[in-house]
């Protein structure tokens, strides 16, 4: 975990004896330096011991691989690499477990089934976000070819599967109803598990039970919406927009497609306003392809903020609610004097 994690992700003392350590960088990392210290284990002691410019090889986490890898070089000449990732996709590449003794023992399809089962999906169904922690030893001579990658991320062992809260703000729940009164149709587009990205709608006032709604998965969405020739249909995109509230396990192409596909959508008399929140460089088509584009001022990246209409300074979804108000504060005030 101290090694496979960005450097510049750290945990700091609170800022008032009483208060919470503080957080810096990605959050979901300190979650995980978090468990580190909770080990009363000392992180940044791995750190000094192995230096950022001594890590030998890195595979940085993106929406295709879901997944993080850094290679070490050993003292005998050997290489170790860690893994950390999305834990039903690392879990596919692991052909070992560690037991409880610490001794690797072989993985099988059926034990992977069983762990998803027991583990994962329960964890989830709780709104956790779970990540897979493996390693895998490579000899150091002939070195192996670190580009391809396909070689490479096989035949881990697995260590552990954790699973991370990332708790809903207080005042989220109380500004996605307001929304909704408004006549605005939340939907939630994520890369998390189904059924964490559910169980967190569920507590956001996204999806209420009782109502009709449908949560897809990025590769059902796309069997849904694509012909045989593997081409989007306007058509099809319509039968399942309105009733769509989570996509889950997404790539940024999904949620550009879905963002087209309701802007351009044939349902109604009216065009669909869409607007879009995002953070990341590859949110950059669908924010530049909404009506209005949100982007994140703290956690956003440049790219972000370029591709956005407006920028939260504050990170947080309440301030959507009060730009929708101003904005139609100004509209109606607007039309009065017209």
């Amino acid at each position: 975990i101290s090694l496979n994690s960005a450097y510049t992700s750290k945990i700091l003392p609170p800022e008032k004896d009483v208060g919470l350590p503080r957080q810096v960088g990605n959050k979901t990392e300190c979650g995980l330096l978090g468990f580190v210290l909770d080990l009363k284990r000392d992180y940044q002691a791995v750190r000094d011991l192995t230096p950022e410019e001594k890590l030998y090889k890195v595979y940085t986490f993106n929406s295709e691989r879901k997944s993080m890898s850094t290679v070490i070089r050993m003292q005998d000449g050997s290489f170790r690499m860690y893994s950390k990732g999305a834990s039903e996709i690392v879990l596919k590449k692991c052909s070992n477990v560690l037991n409880s003794a610490g001794e690797p023992r072989s993985f099988r399809p059926r034990d992977r089934d069983e762990m998803v089962k027991k583990v994962i999906e329960p964890m989830a169904c709780d709104g956790l976000r779970t990540i897979c922690i493996a390693f895998r030893d490579f000899p150091g001579s002939p070195e192996p070819d670190w580009d391809n990658e396909n070689n490479i991320l096989i035949d881990l062992t697995c260590i552990a599967v954790v699973g991370i809260e990332d708790p809903v703000r207080p005042e989220v729940p109380d500004a996605i109803k307001k929304c909704q009164q408004a006549g605005i149709t939340v939907r939630m587009v994520t890369g998390d598990n189904i059924n964490t990205a559910r169980a967190i709608a569920i507590k956001c006032g996204i999806i209420n039970p009782g109502e009709d709604f449908i949560c897809l998965e990025g590769k059902d969405f796309n069997r849904r919406i694509r012909n045989e020739k593997g081409e989007v249909e306007q058509e099809r995109i319509d039968k399942i927009w309105p009733k769509l509230r989570v996509l889950a396990r997404s790539s940024p192409t999904d949620k550009h497609t879905l963002v087209k596909g309701i802007i351009d959508s044939l349902c109604g008399e009216r065009r669909q306003v869409v607007a879009v929140t995002g953070d990341g460089t590859n949110d950059g088509p669908a924010l530049k392809k909404a009506d209005v584009g949100f982007a994140m001022g703290i956690a956003g990246t440049d790219v972000a903020k370029e591709a956005s209409d407006i920028i939260l300074t504050d990170d947080n979804f309440s301030s959507i609610v009060k730009a929708v108000m101003w904005g139609r504060n100004v509209y109606d005030s607007i039309s009065k004097f017209l």
